[in-house]
Parts: C-alpha cells; structure tokens; sequence
C-alpha cells in the first residue's frame, strides 16, 4: 500500500513538471510559450524559438505534434492577436481546420510565422512575424548568436560616440550589447510589436534604457540619417530593396556591418570580410562596407 502511494506521488509530482514546462511560467508574456524541449532550460534570455501569430479574425484551435521528448500532441488556443513561442530543437509539425481541410505545417525552430487568410480567404500558415499583406518581411527571424553580435561590433569598431542602427531588429541584441558594453547609443527597428517590446523589456532589464531606443515600423519607411554604424542580417534580396534608403540617408564615413550577405553592388564598399563560429561550431560571416562619397 504504501508503495502504490508513493508511486502515486512520483507520477503526479511528474505529471504536474511537464504541465509547468508546456505551459510556462505565469505572466501574460509566459503564457504563450511552450517549451518542446528534451531539456528545457532558461539559461539565457536570448534562446532560440519560433512564433506563431495569429492575425485572423478568429481564436484559432491547433495541434503540436513534437519531435522527441514529448509522447502526445498538445493543443493549443490561439487567440486573435496572440503570440505562441514554441521553444524546440527540432522541427515540429502543426496542424488545424481552417474550415476546408486539415491543414499541416513545419514549424522549424528560430523562424518566425503567422496564421493569415490566403487571396480566397481561407486560413494558412505564412513565414514571416508580422503575416501582414502590405509590407513584405525583410527576413525572417532568426536570432544572431551572441558571440557573433560581440565580434560584428568588434569588426565595426564601435565606440562611446557611435550611434548604432538595427533594421530588423528582432530582439534589440545588437543595440542592447552596443550599449552595454561600448555605452554607445542605439535604434532597433522592427514590424514586429511583440519584438519591440521584448526589445524595450530587455534594455530595460540590461539597465541601458536611457541608451537605446526601438521603432515599431515598417523598415522601408524608416529615416537612418543618424547612424554611424547600420548592422544588418537581412536577405540579399531585402539589402537589394533597402539599397536606396541606405544611399539616401547615410553619411560618408558610415561603417555597415552585415551578418553572413553581402550587399548587391557594394564590391567596391567592402573592408573586409571574415568567418567565424558560434557555440555550435557552425559558420558565420561578418562583412564590413564603409560608406563612401561626400554628400
């Protein structure tokens, strides 16, 4: 008897982690993220995970069927506006009714997504954070690894003087650590509002509030006049399309760093150019362009 009870014990007390670990810690910010991770773990503010928005008209019901680690689907609500952030290491598969089929999806981990009306109105799953249908995303979201964002501004020489502007800049790392360790000035910029404010929250918590600044904004629209230092992880294709605001508005002399693309044209721009790796052991490139001319 007294070992059924404490076998009794043991599968509640491990019935009640794994429903902590799916559904996280309280918090309007927490309730929204779950963790598919075999080990989950909080030891940095700046893991790796996908979202999922919802910008329909409508709460949307979905299921998660995980890689390893976790034996059964978990479903979940997602409401109108609302972000899930799905911690995992692998892809992970999605599913719901959008009112004609079953619909499935890969989810893969860092990369951003929305559930949105397609051009006969049926619900889908797009990539990109903010699933609207009038401003194209400049790159999905994928976080730069820490170490890499250190030596970017390393590369670009970052000083005290320097004002440092981060189109897309998803959480607000490059600007954050610009600031908190060379206490240069900062702006992020980014369509996402939930990325803004995680943005603001972590200036705030790194104490270098009075540093920075982020705009939710489209990036296109965007006035970068007061740069010294633009750092960039965009697409080829999005540099190409921001190729014309970076002329119009930057000053000679202003160092563009830019995570693993190079920008379309700028042969003759370009400083230097190297490679490194992360904690992963996987590559990065770190190219350097000076701006020319006199305006």
């Amino acid at each position: 008897m007294k070992r059924a009870i404490q076998a009794g014990l043991v599968v509640a007390f491990l019935a009640l982690v794994g429903l902590a670990l799916f559904v996280g810690r309280t918090g309007r910010e927490a309730e929204n993220r779950i963790d598919l991770s075999p080990r989950p773990s909080s030891a940095s503010m700046f893991r790796e995970e996908a979202t999922l928005r919802n910008v329909t008209r409508r709460d949307i019901v979905y299921t998660i069927k995980p890689g390893s680690g976790w034996r059964v689907p978990r479903t979940r609500t997602l409401r109108v506006g609302s972000v899930d952030r799905i911690v995992t290491d692998l892809p992970v598969e999605i599913s719901f009714d959008n009112g004609k089929r079953t619909f499935v999806y890969m989810v893969f981990p860092g990369k951003p997504y929305s559930l949105r009306y397609d051009e006969n109105d049926v619900i889908k799953v797009y990539p990109g954070s903010h699933g609207r249908p009038d401003a194209a995303d400049l790159a999905p979201y994928v976080p730069t690894p820490q170490k890499v964002v250190e030596r970017m501004l390393e590369v670009a020489n970052v000083g005290r003087d320097d004002v440092v502007y981060d189109i897309g800049c998803g959480d607000g790392r490059m600007v954050i650590t610009a600031a908190k360790i060379y206490r240069a000035r900062g702006v992020g910029i980014d369509i996402d509002a939930a990325r803004i404010e995680e943005c603001r929250a972590g200036a705030a918590r790194e104490g270098v509030g009075k540093l920075v600044r982020f705009l939710h904004m489209d990036a296109t629209k965007a006035r970068v006049t007061e740069a010294t230092v633009l750092a960039l992880y965009l697409l080829p294709e999005s540099l190409e399309i921001l190729k014309p605001l970076f002329e119009r508005d930057l000053a000679p002399g202003v160092r563009i760093v830019s995570h693993d693309y190079q920008i379309p044209g700028w042969d003759d721009r370009l400083v230097r150019s190297e490679v490194m790796t992360d904690e992963k052991d996987r590559e990065h490139k770190i190219h350097l362009y000076r701006f020319p001319g006199v305006k």
